[in-house]
């Protein structure tokens, strides 16, 4: 991997912490300097979380028309859902709040 896209990488794990830690999470970057933490890139209220950046996303995970995300699988797969970040960590604040 070229010494651009880790930097490109090592921001978004910034970026995600550091708004994360904006609706009071307590949020650390795990993969300093490229170690690649075993269990993920992030750890956000102690799970742990990876981040992905690419050029672009497919516009089948981006949510469209009014929608606030968007649920999907592969066959045989997880159900997974993509939703914006500002929402994830809102309820996932709200979560902790309620103790839930």
């Amino acid at each position: 991997m070229g010494r651009r896209n880790r930097q490109r990488g090592a921001e978004l794990q910034r970026q995600v912490v550091n708004l994360a830690k904006e609706y009071d999470l307590i949020a650390h970057n795990r993969d300093r300097g490229g170690a690649q933490h075993e269990q993920g890139d992030v750890e956000i209220e102690e799970n742990f979380y990876g981040c992905k950046r690419r050029k672009s996303v497919p516009a089948w995970v981006m949510p469209e028309k009014e929608e606030q995300g968007v649920f999907f699988r592969a066959d045989h797969g997880p159900l997974m859902v993509s939703i914006p970040a500002e929402l994830f960590l809102f309820l996932h604040n709200l979560s902790k709040k309620l103790n839930f």
